[in-house]
């Protein structure tokens, strides 16, 4: 984007202007990437070439994998079994084991298993330098030829190398991996690692079981003496303290029991006795007994009498009926019925008495069983403490028994599992030869590759944005140099330029070199555009204050301060205005050798007032433009007090009356004080900095160097910038942007 110059007096950079860092955003970023895709192309190709050499070249190498089956409910001596099958995995116990598989031990035994000591591919027959070396580097030591312990250790390490192990998801599965440069060795490592674990967790259980084994027994033994010893002073305690076991318990409990089930029986007799004799008793009272109270009694006299008594009555009614009850008949038998009567009475009588004396009986019995029971519960009371200590020593015998016999059951398991061990790992795959080798893999190692030479791009690429000490787009313009860009001027082609050389155009200023007059020869190119943007800038300047004189200026030699300046002088005139193309580089006048190389005086003539201004110009056949020269005759010593002297402010006066632009091309600032001697004189400055070479320090020191030159600085040109670049540069402009340009 070209950017026009700023109205009003210019102020120089201050330190809240001059940037060191750019704010940048996603879109920047994209915009230095596309800018540096040639390094990032770059990288990405050697980064592929690389690959694709790496994976011709390196030595390829094999995987072999194992898939070994660990069960988490191996035999244990110690634990009850309990197979759960969908019960959650334990993830310790599996990282445990793959931790085991890598450890030395198993390593060690693997290699030893398969006689790798012996094996070529771990000892491969040794040149004659490295036996050299070898014989010299023990000799030196002196120490003696490595055990093939050593030798097997080593192996080992060398087998962790390239080993790996890790567990298969959630499952109780361990995947082995070996990686090594042959198939065979590779499928017979894996396989003999896996083997090798095998054998070590039977022997770790054999050796667990047997150092088990012989602890229980010595452990049983002490049980076993202990448990004696409980018993025997239980049945010493029972025999001091008379206590004597029966199957339903102790004696005396025993006897409690029973004499308390006879005294139940003994009430119950009594009460049945007292009811037997109550009811006899009424029915004494009440005279002659029913049916019922007969069936009651259970007496076969009642019953009898009974029967002759009814027999009786119904005669006395029959015969009442036929002869009266004053018959002799009838009374009769009612004597009898009274004879009767008193023999039931009597019997009544005598079962009473009988009932009585049960009852005495039984009412005894009972108190002399509640006697007895009595006595045996202020005997139990007696024996209740020597029964809680009875029980106390059955308890502790009790426990050493049961001790006794868990202990004996886990020997007994112990014994079996030592005589035949069980492994609780498995190899459910076994490995076999890989049929293809593990790496170099081309489908990894190219895009891998490839990633690499990208990110190494990206790397250098804002490497060499943030870190590039230099100038490439506008924003760094004003960011690090804190001015206005008021164009970037493509790189002229040499090629080119000799090519127009080839035409002779006298009468021209810088005829031979069509470089210097690029702007006229090719009007509609970009060149030429950047250069009236330029122009523009200087007329937006003069519309505010009066200022005709325009000071070409740049941090070093070598920027293309001249070119710029004759070429921006040959448009203005080529545009009608009459302008004077000063060469006020007195140091190296290289705009005189460039334009009129044949002139014998010029500036420092018309300083000294040896000529006349109007002797020294030269003017453009073409254009129009009047050119005033410098002659270096030697290296003038007062060229300082030359450019800052009363005679330079004349003629720059009174040139400010014939001519509307005023061209001075100027020193380097950095080099010479010139400029900082003459800026006062000077009304606008443009500042040259060549594209991708010019030093931000060295720019930044230009400008600080001299407030007059910060402050009247128009703006900064970019200068030879590679075209094929910019176009990178400037993509966000769109395909379109370039279309309006004509190289000529």
């Amino acid at each position: 984007m070209l950017q026009i110059g700023v109205h009003g007096p210019r102020r120089g950079p201050s330190d809240s202007e001059i940037k060191l860092v750019p704010q940048l955003d996603a879109l920047g970023l994209l915009r230095i990437f596309y800018r540096q895709w040639p390094i990032i192309g770059f990288l990405m190709g050697a980064g592929f070439v690389l690959g694709a050499v790496y994976t011709l070249l390196a030595t390829p190498r094999y995987t072999a994998t194992v898939l070994l089956f660990v069960d988490p409910h191996k035999p244990q001596f110690n634990a009850k079994q309990e197979v759960s099958v969908n019960g959650p995995s334990d993830p310790g116990l599996i990282e445990s084991q793959v931790e085991i598989l890598k450890s030395d031990s198993v390593l060690k035994a693997a290699a030893h298993a398969l006689d790798l000591a012996h094996d070529p591919a771990f000892h491969p027959p040794p040149g004659l330098m490295s036996s050299l070396i070898s014989v010299v580097t023990n000799w030196l030591r002196q120490a003696p030829p490595l055990s093939l312990d050593e030798i097997e250790s080593e192996i080992a390490q060398q087998i962790g190398s390239g080993l790996k192990v890790k567990r298969v998801g959630l499952t109780y599965v361990i995947q082995i991996d070996y990686t090594s440069t042959g198939r065979e060795l590779s499928a017979r490592i894996a396989n003999g690692v896996a083997d090798a674990y095998s054998l070590a967790e039977l022997d770790a259980q054999y050796r667990s079981n047997r150092q088990a084994s012989k602890w229980l027994q010595d452990r049983i033994k002490e049980l076993r003496a202990q448990a004696a010893d409980a018993d025997r002073a239980v049945q010493k305690f029972k025999a001091e303290n008379d206590l004597v076991d029966t199957a339903r318990g102790s004696l005396n409990e025993q006897q409690l029991a029973d004499v308390n089930a006879q005294l139940v029986a003994a009430k119950a007799a009594t009460a049945e006795a007292r009811a037997r004799f109550d009811r006899v008793m009424e029915i004494s009272r009440d005279g002659l007994a029913d049916g019922s109270v007969a069936d009651a009694l259970r007496s076969e006299v009642i019953t009898r009498l009974r029967a002759q008594y009814l027999d009786l009555s119904a005669k006395r009614g029959e015969l009442s009926r036929r002869y009266g009850r004053s018959h002799g008949a009838v009374a009769n038998i009612d004597y009898q019925m009274e004879e009767i009567k008193r023999s039931i009475g009597l019997e009544l009588r005598r079962i009473a008495e009988s009932n009585k004396s049960d009852y005495e009986v039984a009412r005894e019995r009972e108190e002399s069983i509640r006697k007895s029971l009595k006595e045996l519960v202020t005997q139990a009371e007696a024996n209740n403490q020597a029964l809680v200590r009875l029980r106390d020593l059955e308890s502790s015998a009790q426990t050493y028994r049961s001790l006794y016999d868990s202990f004996f059951q886990k020997f007994e398991e112990a014994t079996q599992q030592q005589s035949f061990p069980v492994s609780s790992a498995r190899v459910i795959t076994p490995a076999a030869e890989p049929d293809r080798p593990s790496w170099p893999r081309g489908i990894i190692v190219m895009p891998g590759a490839l990633a690499l030479g990208l990110a190494l791009g990206i790397v250098a690429s804002l490497l060499k944005e943030f870190l590039g000490n230099n100038f490439r787009g506008v924003d760094d313009v004003v960011h690090y140099a804190g001015v206005e860009c008021l164009g970037i001027l493509p790189d002229l082609s040499y090629e080119r330029a000799k090519k127009k050389a080839a035409l002779s155009r006298p009468g021209l200023l810088g005829g031979a070199s069509a470089y210097v007059r690029h702007s006229v020869d090719a009007p509609f190119s970009r060149f030429t555009e950047t250069i009236r943007n330029v122009k523009v800038s200087i007329d937006i300047a003069r519309s505010q204050r009066k200022s005709g004189v325009v000071g070409v200026v740049s941090s070093v030699p070598g920027e293309g301060k001249t070119t710029f300046a004759a070429n921006l002088a040959l448009l203005m005139a080529q545009m009608g205005h009459r302008t004077l193309l000063i060469d006020g580089d007195l140091h190296n006048p290289s705009l005189t050798r460039t334009l009129a190389g044949g002139v014998n005086a010029g500036l420092v003539e018309v300083l000294m007032g040896s000529a006349r201004l109007e002797d020294v110009v030269v003017a453009d056949g073409a254009t129009g433009l009047i050119f005033l020269p410098s002659v270096l005759r030697a290296h003038e010593s007062n060229v300082v007090a030359l450019m800052t002297s009363q005679a330079m402010s004349d003629l720059l006066e009174a040139s400010r009356r014939d001519y509307e632009y005023i061209i001075v091309d100027l020193p380097p600032a950095v080099p010479v004080v010139d400029v900082k001697a003459s800026a006062h004189l000077i009304d606008n400055f443009v500042f040259i900095i060549q594209w991708g070479a010019t030093s931000r320090d060295v720019v930044r020191e230009a400008l600080e160097s001299a407030d007059t030159l910060r402050q009247r600085v128009l703006g900064a040109v970019l200068n030879k910038a590679d075209p094929a670049e910019l176009k990178r540069f400037e993509a966000y402009k769109g395909r379109y942007y370039h279309d309006y340009y004509v190289e000529g």
